[in-house]
């Protein structure tokens, strides 16, 4: 389907009590600062994959041109407040941004891109030796999915002024954003080499560095283009994501990671909770150190059930944490047990502060909403935890 800019206004009508908003956002903010309102919140990771699934659209329609993906987007909002039972909205708006899903860092650097009709992009290996590493030159990144990014950003702020979105009956603002994946320079050096890559840190340790401070001055000159575009700050916070990184050593982390990740927070991070994010959904305990005291990180989002609750005693009530939860657990399990996982999660964490119940941003597509319905109810049974009452 082609998309015009003179496409009929299409209406978007959604339900959710008013009352409720403003709980959630006390709910968050109250974490965010370090406090309680009512109960711990919930945040789940409820991603594309699951939404477009839910509603029987396919990853190749969504990508097939910017305006059909702007009304996915807010479809896949509205399906969202609708029918996810958690507190994810908290004000009468919210944004949209073009989205390629996890591979466009990749592609700005040089990756091809596998598209697939019904699953998610994949990028594809683009060297197998150093030499090939050290000789690869990174693309013009207009010509890659970071240019496409632009193209569909003015298309789709084009676009939205056409559109009609009303909660409950009131007309409200729909944003739309403009930024890089927070996929590191080292997520993208990983899909670009392949795990060649983790022994590459071993055999020519200066070669691999070269190559990610190559991939971080591409992602700052974008990154600051993008927000000369779209009239963002350059201090207004950054999302970011280690995850292909958790499988090195703490040293390893310091030594690769972790100046390339100072100076993405220092350039673009700043102090609100919000500001120096950092998302790590595999088992991540043994980098806590470099997190709390090299990277200063504000908010661990989506940090996955491979972490045991009892482990991230570093982080608790100095960092604000967002998980853990086992997506299988939610996708298999009974109610049951889902509320008992949940409990443990309450009863170790929750005294300490900062917490957000969620899981690592992996639910499945088809967990049914009762189990995401578990999790509140045991938010709401545990309330505010004892030690804080």
């Amino acid at each position: 389907m082609g998309y015009s800019a003179e496409f009929m206004c299409y209406h978007v009508d959604i339900r959710y009590p008013a009352a409720g908003i403003a709980c959630n956002r006390q709910r968050l903010e109250s974490a965010y600062r370090f406090q309680f309102f009512d109960r711990i919140p919930v945040l789940l990771g409820i991603e594309a994959r699951y939404l477009l699934h839910a509603r029987g659209i396919s990853f190749g329609e969504y990508f097939s041109d910017p305006r059909i993906q702007l009304i996915h987007q807010v479809e896949n909002i509205k399906w969202r407040i609708e029918n996810i039972p958690d507190d994810w909205l908290t004000a009468n708006s919210f944004t949209v941004s073009p989205d390629f899903q996890n591979v466009t860092n990749a592609s700005g650097c040089g990756c091809e891109i596998f598209w697939q009709e019904d699953e998610t992009p994949h990028a594809i290996q683009r060297f197998t030796t150093v030499d090939e590493m050290c000789r690869h030159e990174l693309p013009a990144w207009r010509s890659t999915l970071w240019g496409k990014k632009v193209e569909w950003y003015h298309a789709m702020k084009e676009f939205v002024e056409n559109m009609e979105v009303r909660l409950n009956g009131e007309r409200i603002p729909v944003k739309v954003t403009l930024s890089i994946n927070g996929d590191s320079p080292f997520m993208t050096a990983v899909e670009l080499a392949g795990a060649d890559f983790y022994s590459w840190l071993l055999e020519a340790p200066d070669a691999c560095r070269e190559f990610l401070q190559r991939i971080a001055d591409r992602y700052v000159e974008v990154e600051t283009e993008y927000r000369r575009i779209s009239g963002r700050p350059m201090r207004d916070g950054l999302n970011y994501s280690d995850d292909s990184a958790q499988v090195i050593s703490l040293k390893q982390y310091r030594e690769f990671c972790v100046p390339i990740a100072r100076r993405l927070y220092d350039m673009f991070g700043c102090d609100r909770f919000d500001g120096r994010m950092m998302h790590l959904c595999g088992r991540n305990v043994h980098l806590h150190p470099a997190l709390l005291h090299d990277l200063n990180i504000t908010l661990l989002h989506g940090f996955g059930s491979a972490n045991a609750p009892e482990e991230m005693h570093l982080l608790a009530g100095k960092v604000v944490l967002q998980g853990n939860i086992d997506p299988m657990t939610l996708y298999q399990g009974s109610a049951a047990d889902v509320e008992a996982e949940t409990g443990k999660i309450l009863e170790i964490l929750g005294p300490s502060s900062g917490l957000i119940l969620s899981d690592g941003f992996n639910v499945v597509p088809g967990t049914p909403v009762e189990m995401l319905e578990a999790v509140r109810n045991a938010s709401m049974r545990f309330g505010i935890p004892r030690k804080a009452a």
